[in-house]
């Protein structure tokens, strides 16, 4: 029933508008093809990482005991980089039993023309100065030490922390 209403509606016309749509159609498809596509947005970041960790580190330190307000400066030995997925291949070439050549080839895993990215690696911190209100007890700067070490493995010689000036 439904196949002959459908026949009978095509039969009855002319085909030129079907055409002029469908040529209409393939038209807007290749000029979309033309148009670039809009990079989708990144989420705003602080541009100096070490800005955004020592703002961090601030508000953790001035929330310690006896601490009081803070002031905290790092130092960072990288910014931190982003890890690819990628795929490798060994090529060995043997002749006699002994191994003429050997190669390794690494190449990265594309998708929509761009690396597929597996991780983002915070950016590394190599030391820290901390000046806060009760920088000169040593329960505090023993808590601080502790603080930064559970964070970023950092060793109490990697560390400075004083007492902020009255």
């Amino acid at each position: 029933m439904e196949r002959t209403k459908l026949r009978d509606w095509f039969t009855g016309r002319k085909p030129w508008p079907l055409l002029a749509a469908g040529l209409a159609g393939i038209f807007l498809l290749f000029l979309s093809s033309l148009i670039p596509a809009a990079e989708a947005e990144q989420p705003e970041t602080a541009e100096d990482p070490a800005a955004a960790i020592e703002a961090r580190l601030e508000t953790l330190v001035s929330q310690l005991d006896g601490a009081g307000k803070a002031e905290v400066m790092v130092s960072l030995a990288d910014n931190g980089s982003t890890r690819y997925l990628s795929e490798s291949s060994d090529t060995e070439e043997w002749s006699d039993g002994t191994l003429r050549r050997k190669e390794q080839a690494e190449k990265y895993v594309t998708s929509g023309g761009s690396a597929v990215p597996v991780a983002e690696l915070a950016p590394s911190v190599e030391g820290a100065a901390v000046i806060c209100e009760g920088g000169g007890d040593p329960r505090v700067q023993s808590d601080i030490y502790a603080l930064l070490y559970a964070l970023y493995g950092l060793s109490s010689t990697r560390v400075s922390v004083e007492q902020m000036k009255r």
